[in-house]
């Protein structure tokens, strides 16, 4: 008998979870292109035009980075970082890779973590030169210090590009160029005893400090692609970001409240990106914060679930992703549940990963398979080391080799030149 009850009970639990599935894949549900799931057919029956019966249908809601070219107006955003500062294996902090049927890309705000997501995908890293950052906030800007500095091991051949807040009143030193300037101090070492040894041209940055107290302010426009800042209000120098590209606008709140700006300018966009933060009784059990601390930081300096639904019902925008908190079985209920209260529009609910094609007809979610054992992808340029005025070690160091290695290692050197027709020495 127990054991049939057993059985009845995972019946239940399957069906349920099928349901569940099923559920999220319908259009709207999770943000599938229209009549998606109606044109899927039972196995061994007729394949809808264009489907090959050899290879996976495109009901399977998976995206295999650098197999699937954009079309020339299409665009792909990827979450590699929906979360929070505090960190967690399973969400990276603020970080979005924006990719173009143009073949631009662009990321906006890098937070702790989201390297490791950047580079699972795939793509070289000189195609990923540009970076947008919303404010200086570790979560959002955490991993560029990393991002930087490791280029030229990783195969980054170009400066890093980046745009970031300054100006509009706020002091000098509490900018992106004086943080960043810290940034290549910090590295000194790092990028001193490389010399000579490693293609260096990437350890520079090109650093944009736009004025962050603008409305509607062109910061970029290269290539038919314009980004524009608003302010936010989060504290101060912090902005959100719009990017129009072929006809349809992209929005990315970074941090803020709802404001006039983003009521304005992010109404009706094709894709918009906002923080939602969990209710005011979930930060007190998962944060362990004070009901004061909760209700201050979750409605005058970031959005909660029901403000972030009232910014969509005000917006009206085609789709929208809620991003910016633990995404986790019981509190994605909670955040549902204070969204739907306010607004009824398509929601997909961020997770690491998560991936969405965009074009004028509408959007596709589905999630990425990462690699998880990456490499650095091949150079695009050709690689060239200064040798000019190379870092040397001093002589007490080199001279403190084990003499029983030196005959060892002489042999690994007359090995390698052999197989690769070089003539380098050891000593």
């Amino acid at each position: 008998m127990k054991s049939l009850k057993k059985v009845l009970a995972g019946s239940a639990i399957v069906v349920a979870a099928a349901a569940v599935y099923q559920w999220g894949h319908m259009d709207g549900a999770g943000g599938n292109s229209p009549g998606l799931m109606q044109s899927a057919h039972a196995a061994g029956a007729t394949v809808a035009s264009g489907w090959s019966p050899t290879e996976p249908s495109p009901t399977h809601g998976v995206y295999y980075p650098g197999t699937e070219a954009l079309d020339p107006d299409e665009m792909r955003v990827i979450a590699c970082g929906s979360g929070m500062p505090m960190p967690r294996l399973k969400q990276a902090a603020a970080c979005f890779l924006i990719e173009l049927g143009n073949g631009d890309k662009f990321i906006f705000d890098m937070g702790t973590g989201s390297m490791e997501r950047i580079y699972a995908l795939g793509i070289p890293l000189d195609f990923i030169d540009k970076v947008f950052l919303t404010h200086l906030h570790m979560d959002h800007m955490g991993d560029l210090p990393a991002f930087y500095i490791y280029g030229p091991q990783n195969n980054r051949s170009k400066p890093l590009r980046v745009w970031g807040p300054g100006g509009g009143g706020t002091r000098p030193e509490w900018g992106t160029k004086a943080a960043l300037e810290h940034v290549e101090k910090t590295w000194a070492w790092m990028t001193g005893t490389l010399a000579g040894t490693i293609d260096t041209r990437s350890f520079s940055m090109e650093v944009t400090e736009y004025d962050w107290s603008k409305v509607n302010n062109v910061i970029y426009e290269e290539n038919g692609v314009r980004i524009r800042t608003i302010p936010a209000i989060h504290l101060e120098q912090a902005v959100s970001f719009l990017l129009d590209w072929n006809g349809m606008t992209l929005a990315f709140s970074g941090d803020t409240v709802p404001n006039r700006w983003w009521a304005e300018y992010a109404k009706g966009v094709d894709f918009s990106i906002h923080e939602c933060f969990l209710t005011p009784n979930q930060a007190i059990e998962k944060w362990g914060f004070s009901p004061p601390e909760a209700l201050n930081a979750l409605t005058r300096v970031h959005a909660t679930a029901a403000l972030f639904g009232k910014v969509m019902a005000m917006t009206r925008p085609k789709h929208a992703v809620a991003y910016h908190f633990q995404n986790d079985a019981d509190t994605l209920p909670g955040v549902m549940d204070a969204v739907q209260s306010v607004y009824d529009g398509p929601v997909d609910y961020a997770q690491d990963f998560m991936v969405w094609n965009i074009t004028k007809d509408g959007v596709r979610t589905r999630m990425a398979v990462p690699n998880r054992e990456s490499f650095p992808t091949p150079s695009l340029a050709e690689k060239i080391i200064d040798t000019s005025n190379p870092y040397v070690s001093p002589a007490w160091v080199t001279e403190g080799w084990a003499e029983e290695a030196i005959p060892f290692v002489e042999e690994i050197y007359k090995t390698f030149n052999e197989e690769h027709g070089t003539n380098m020495k050891f000593r």
